[in-house]
This record gives C-alpha cells, sequence and structure tokens, in this order.
C-alpha cells in the first residue's frame, strides 16, 4: 500500500468554476462562482466580471477593506454562511511578511480562498526504528475534521505572530508543552496545502517544527480541543497512513514529510518522487497586477 493514498484524498483543485480574487489589483483568492454572483448582488463594495471579483478600488486602504469585509461575513454568518467561526483574524498579504491588503475572519479564509498560514509540531521520543511519535485525536467539539488524528500540536497562524512565537503558544495550550522545551523545536521547512474541502479552497502555507521529548513527557491539553494523545511506534505510523484516512489532511502530509527528512522513506521508495512533489505543490495565484 502506497503513502501516495495520502495525496489522493485530496487532488490538486480544479478552479474552473471559480473566479479569481482580487485586492488592490492583486489576485490573492479564489472564489466559487456561486458565492461570487452573491456577493455582487449584496454587497455594493464588491466589483467584477465573469473571471474576477474584488473588493471596490475606492477602498484604498487596509483599515478600509478590512472594514468593509467585516461586515460582508458577519453578515454571511449571519445566514449560516461561516461555519466554525473562530473571532481570530488572517492576514490576506501576497506573501509571507508583506503589509496585509487586509485582514479577515479565519474562518472564512476558504470561503476567498485566500493564503493561510499554520504551524505544526512532530513529537517524537527516540531514534531510528526505535523512534515513537505523538499523535493526537482532535475533540468532538472541533469545527474542522472532528474526532480525526492530528499531530500532537498544530494551529493557524494568526495576524500579529511569528510562527515561533505562535509554537510556543499553542504548545501550551494543546499539550502543555513548557515554554523552556517548546523552545528548543527546531524549524525543518515547509509544505503547502491547494484542496477543495467542504468549507470551500484551502490553501495554506505551514511551517513545520521537530521537537524531540523526553521519554517521560507526557501531553495534557488545555484548551479543550484534544480527546487525547498516543504515543505509537513509528513502524505504526507508517502502516497508518498507508492503510488509513484517520488522519486530518494536512497532518498526513506533515508526517510524511517527518519520514521523508528522517530517513524513514527514501528514494527507494517507488513513490519518493511523487510523494516528495506533493509536499509541495504550486500555490494557484498569479501575483502579476489584475485589476478587476
Amino acid at each position: 500500500m502506497s503513502l501516495l493514498r495520502q495525496m489522493h484524498r485530496h487532488p490538486y483543485p480544479d478552479l474552473t468554476g471559480h473566479r479569481r480574487f482580487i485586492v488592490a489589483g492583486h489576485h490573492v483568492g479564489w472564489v466559487a462562482q456561486e458565492l461570487a454572483r452573491q456577493l455582487g448582488r449584496q454587497f455594493d463594495c464588491f466589483v467584477g466580471d465573469q473571471y474576477t471579483i474584488g473588493l471596490h478600488p475606492d477602498l484604498a486602504t487596509s483599515e478600509a477593506r478590512s472594514a468593509a469585509m467585516a461586515e460582508v461575513l458577519l453578515a454571511l454568518r449571519e445566514v449560516g454562511q461561516v461555519p466554525g467561526w473562530r473571532s481570530e483574524l488572517y492576514p490576506v498579504d501576497t506573501g509571507f511578511g508583506q503589509a496585509p491588503l487586509l485582514v479577515m475572519e479565519r474562518a472564512a479564509a476558504p470561503l476567498f480562498g485566500v493564503l493561510a498560514y499554520g504551524v505544526n509540531l512532530n513529537g517524537f521520543v527516540g531514534r531510528g526504528w526505535g523512534m515513537k511519535v505523538w499523535v493526537a485525536r482532535r475533540a468532538d467539539s472541533k469545527a474542522v475534521d472532528p474526532g480525526m488524528l492530528d499531530l500532537i500540536v498544530g494551529g493557524g497562524l494568526p495576524l500579529g505572530l511569528a510562527p515561533g512565537d505562535n509554537l510556543i503558544k499553542e504548545c501550551r495550550e494543546e499539550a502543555g508543552i513548557p515554554a523552556a522545551l517548546a523552545e528548543t523545536a527546531a524549524p525543518v521547512g515547509v509544505i503547502t496545502l491547494a484542496f477543495l474541502s467542504q468549507q470551500g479552497l484551502r490553501c495554506d502555507l505551514q511551517f513545520n517544527f521537530d521537537l524531540e521529548l523526553p521519554a517521560d513527557f507526557e501531553p495534557r491539553n488545555q484548551d479543550g480541543e484534544v480527546a487525547g494523545f498516543d504515543l505509537i511506534p513509528i513502524s505504526e505510523l507508517i502502516h497508518r497512513l498507508r492503510s488509513e484516512d484517520s488522519f486530518m489532511f494536512d497532518s498526513a502530509v506533515v508526517n510524511i514529510d517527518f519520514l521523508v527528512r528522517h530517513g524513514f522513506i527514501g528514494p527507494d521508495d517507488p513513490d519518493y518522487l511523487p510523494l516528495v512533489a506533493g509536499l509541495r505543490p504550486p500555490l494557484p495565484y498569479d501575483r502579476r497586477d489584475a485589476a478587476p
């Protein structure tokens, strides 16, 4: 059984049924045609054509665009079109570290197909084939992927937090990892994701970290978002990824990246090249200027 089963769960999206979302002349997202038509009818802050939809050019500042978007999303929330509201702002930008063109509610990011950022932690004990990894089970109350298997720590990157600082916060909240230990986590690269979900178009750039944990450490969830933790052998992790879809999709991809980086999956695997390519698919944005 191939690890490619995980990549096949969510193939690269066909966006022919979407319009490009344009903000301040930049292509920053994708909006489904039906939603784009609704936005154009219902809100006068949007302009566009059959291929694009964007915020009106008269909204000339990040603050003005953010305020207009907030009103739109509150109206959509009232009719159930923004489930899982987080009261957490995400930046909409043209690249990591760039000034936000606007900020918007995290739960609405897939509706507009904008790039979201996140952090992940692979927590492990031991080395080589004797290694074990910590696996979390998401609480049934989670708005996204309730009850599925997850990393020991992972979370979105909200406005104003650097990846390392956010990781320390998430370590404390999700697994009770003290800051002094979390600060020793090693940054090991990124994955990218682009797929159509029930919430809309998920486009993510996620920063990955590794943390070797003491053998006697036991994670303890602090925020109610995790139902429990298990410490499993690396061989069991590989078996589950080859035979089950029990991990949430992005966590499965992060785990495959972990297996490649630590040498458990190498060039002798017949699917090695497509696996590695699937860890970082291109993000579907044309960054050339394009006015609606």
